[in-house]
């Protein structure tokens, strides 16, 4: 087998690597030419020869030298290309992963416990600040918490009342031992009465004691109907036990208020931003808790710090901002013409400057369901995986977004060769290979779609194809 010496490049002059790497391969034709003109002298039919008809140029190589080189050619056929659409756009944190850190009280930063740059978890505190509002609330949960049990003492009485009534009527036992001294003192004054009667009519007693007997008669008669009428009405009453327990309801009532009171309270505490367990502790102790702390809403690395300590912040304020950027999207618009191509879910290939060598594959989640009317443009927005935070907010990216696929003319990359600014490929044909000027659009990772220069079924060189062009170069 014939060798092939590597022939090392001289070093780059200046500015110039391109034209260093060009006389590289210039060399290697040439060695290989002049290595095939030995071969010559023994078998003439096998040179090398490029020949010209024309405009087009033809490389004619012999097929020991194809097999020592190694060129292999491939042919031009449809094939399903899933042809991309290049943007532009900016790498932005996703929707809601970029959180504003505000109070909804004002007071003055006593402490504050992070830095820019720092990560943080949800949870996690980011500064003390000392609150009148607070500790006004707190010492209205300190009073509003005694007037509950105020309130709860009493319930408990009236309670205990309502049950000893209900087991031992009083008023309704009274009213019934009334009725029956007042009975029996109505039937004394009828006996007394028929007895004066009965004397009055024989001469016996006098006017005036039969007088006496029958208004004593008159008033037990009173007297019963009376003490009859008040123990119906306690028997009524008894019989409703609603009213039995008014008293014990209107008790029960104001427990409710001042329970009610408190958990308001208690709420609004929250609602400001205090934590659960420090309103447990001021109505556990009984004491203002009068700093309180700022609190990380969300997990995230703090991107921007708005105050220091012994600044007055005030509601309307951002604090601090965090910003997760464990995942990010990428913004984009495209021209309303391309708006079929794209659709949620669609693959794209992501660029940045500060990785040039790197692509970073994420999904489309997003599609504006409005035209820009200025630009007329649709916005868009895929998700990227930014597991090791590579991708910084605002960063510009080249976008290539995967179309959908389509059964296409195609043409290998690798066969695709530039040449006096333009693009060639080397054909195959009986008498070698025959430079043709190509014409292509949109590409995939491996192929390119044939818009002119070739027909299905032409073989055209991928491996060795920089060889070719660079023999012709160096040939004319």
């Amino acid at each position: 087998m014939l060798a092939i010496p590597y022939v090392t490049p001289p070093a780059p002059c200046g500015d110039k690597p391109r034209d260093a790497f060009l006389w590289a391969n210039q060399s290697f034709c040439a060695l290989l030419i002049l290595i095939l003109g030995g071969c010559s002298s023994t078998r003439p039919a096998e040179t090398v020869d490029a020949s010209q008809s024309g405009n087009q140029k033809t490389v004619q190589i012999p097929a020991k030298v194809e097999r020592l080189v190694d060129i292999r050619n491939e042919p031009i056929q449809k094939r399903m290309l899933a042809l991309s659409l290049h943007v532009t756009g900016q790498i932005k944190p996703e929707v809601g992963k970029e959180v504003n850190v505000n109070t909804r009280f004002s007071g003055r930063v006593t402490g504050v416990r992070v830095a820019p740059g720092q990560y943080v978890r949800s949870g996690d505190v980011l500064a003390i600040v000392d609150s009148h509002q607070i500790s006004d609330l707190q010492a209205e949960l300190i009073e509003a918490k005694s007037k509950l049990l105020i309130a709860e003492a009493q319930e408990e009485r009236e309670r205990q009342i309502y049950e000893e009534q209900l087991l031992r009527p009083k008023t309704l036992i009274q009213a019934r031992t009334h009725c029956d001294e007042t009975k029996v003192q109505l039937e004394l004054s009828e006996a007394e009465f028929k007895r004066q009667e009965g004397l009055y009519h024989e001469k016996i007693s006098s006017a005036k004691d039969y007088l006496a007997a029958k208004g004593g008669l008159a008033k037990a008669k009173a007297a019963y109907g009376q003490a009859h009428v008040d123990l119906q009405r306690e028997e009524r009453l008894y019989a409703n036990k609603a009213m039995m327990k008014r008293d014990y309801q209107l008790a029960q009532a104001e427990t409710a208020r001042a329970k009610q009171h408190q958990n308001t309270l208690i709420q609004r505490l929250q609602f400001l931003g205090m934590a659960p367990h420090m309103v447990q502790q001021v109505l556990a102790g009984g004491k203002i808790i009068a700093e309180v702390p700022i609190v990380a809403p969300a997990s995230g690395v703090i991107t921007h710090q708005r105050t220091a300590v012994g600044e007055v912040i005030n509601p309307e304020e951002n604090v601090f901002t965090i910003t997760d950027l464990s995942s990010v999207v990428v913004a984009a618009d495209i021209p309303e013409v391309h708006v079929p191509k794209v659709q949620i879910g669609s693959k794209v290939h992501v660029k940045v400057a500060s990785y040039p060598n790197v692509a970073f594959a994420g999904t489309i989640s997003y599609i504006s369901e409005q035209v820009n009317p200025e630009t007329r443009t649709v916005a868009l927005r895929a998700k990227l995986p930014n597991p090791d935070r590579r991708l910084k907010s605002n960063m510009f990216a080249e976008i290539d977004i995967e179309g959908q696929p389509q059964m296409l003319l195609a043409c290998p990359k690798s066969a695709i060769q530039e040449r006096d600014g333009k693009k060639v490929v080397y054909v195959y044909t009986a008498s070698g290979y025959q430079e043709r000027p190509v014409e292509t659009g949109n590409e995939t990772e491996e192929y390119a779609q044939v818009l002119a220069g070739l027909s299905e079924g032409e073989r055209v060189a991928t491996q060795g194809s920089l060889m070719l062009k660079t023999d012709l170069t160096y040939r004319h």
